[in-house]
């Protein structure tokens, strides 16, 4: 098969498309004319569009089979709002609008687990109320929607998955940045109640899922989650962090309340120059919810397994972060 694949030259893009290889598919990777394709894989080709551009995807899409749509402004406190949300919203319609008529067989988008934002009872299914935090899972709960209501409309088929954050080695965002903080000492103190549990799935999990979603019929017009079989506290993860950085965890316990109020105090300072994830009141509340997911379905319809703890794959992302410089092993 021809498999198109937006985003190719993000995170999961990259990681994603010398696996659809493997598996003996030819892949057409849409990108931009400002992109950076260096490291992508010598057999790839190379298709210029814009998912603004509705016309330039109609181009694109033309002998294609399978679009894996991945491409998305992805950003917790958007510089440009309006531009996240035409992007990920206007762009998905515009991308799967783009293959009615054609040859594509089905529609593979990467939503996000930020659709449902805190859980109120975990562990949180396809069916979970949508209540997201942020705009970006807004702009994904728009999205989510509009390809529904295409595939109704038209009858082109799709699934939609729904990753937790993803972490490993190459991540330079959320747990990247957490790391980074954590290593220059730059926490020094902690809620005092860190129970709450979190979910992050390895970047090979997630490839993986993308894999699995290329060929059953039982995941045809299905929305799906990707999530590891096993929580970790917020406790643990500092605890595995700080491990294997070899450094101490902050001693510092506050209420939460404070804590929150010290975030707000920092966060101008700390985003002056360049918009943070970690420094915001919002980092708290984040770290006092639940965040847990099933994967149930994901096994049951796409025979997909994690493989990777989450304990192993923040070792192994620290590892990577060491060996090439972004942090120091103290």
């Amino acid at each position: 098969m021809k498999i198109l694949v937006t985003g190719a030259t993000g995170f999961l893009g990259r990681k994603l498309i010398p696996k659809i290889q493997q598996e003996g598919h030819d892949v057409v990777a849409l990108v931009r004319k400002t992109s950076n394709r260096e490291g992508l894989p010598k057999e790839t080709e190379f298709r210029e569009a814009d998912v603004l551009d509705i016309k330039s995807l109609e181009t694109v899409v033309h002998d294609i089979d399978i679009v894996v749509h991945l491409a998305a402004y992805f950003d917790f406190y958007p510089s440009d709002e309006d531009l996240m949300f035409k992007v990920n919203v206007e762009g998905t319609k515009n991308m799967m609008n783009a293959c009615v008529g054609t040859n594509v067989e089905r529609f593979i988008y990467c939503s996000s687990t930020e659709v449902m934002g805190a859980i109120r009872f975990p562990p949180a299914t396809e069916d979970t109320e949508l209540r997201p935090d942020f705009s970006y899972g807004e702009s994904k709960i728009l999205a989510e929607r509009a390809i529904r209501e295409i595939s109704s409309d038209t009858g082109l088929p799709h699934i939609i998955l729904r990753p937790t954050g993803v972490m490993g080695e190459g991540d330079l965002y959320v747990m990247y940045e957490v790391a980074q903080q954590l290593d220059m000492g730059k926490v020094f103190a902690l809620p005092r109640n860190l129970s709450s549990r979190i979910m992050f799935t390895h970047i090979d999990d997630v490839v993986a899922g993308f894999i699995a979603a290329l060929t059953p019929k039982s995941a045809l017009n299905q929305t799906i989650i990707l999530c590891p079989d096993e929580a970790m506290s917020w406790q643990e993860f500092v605890d595995v962090m700080t491990t294997h950085l070899g450094i101490k965890p902050p001693r510092l316990r506050v209420p939460s309340v404070l804590a929150k109020f010290g975030m707000a105090l920092l966060s101008p300072m700390k985003n002056r120059k360049k918009m943070t994830f970690f420094w915001h009141a919002k980092s708290v509340d984040m770290m006092l919810s639940e965040r847990v997911y099933s994967n149930d379905k994901a096994k049951r319809l796409l025979g997909w397994t994690p493989k990777v703890t989450m304990a192993e794959g923040f070792r192994r992302a620290i590892d990577w972060y060491i060996a090439n410089g972004y942090l120091e092993k103290r």
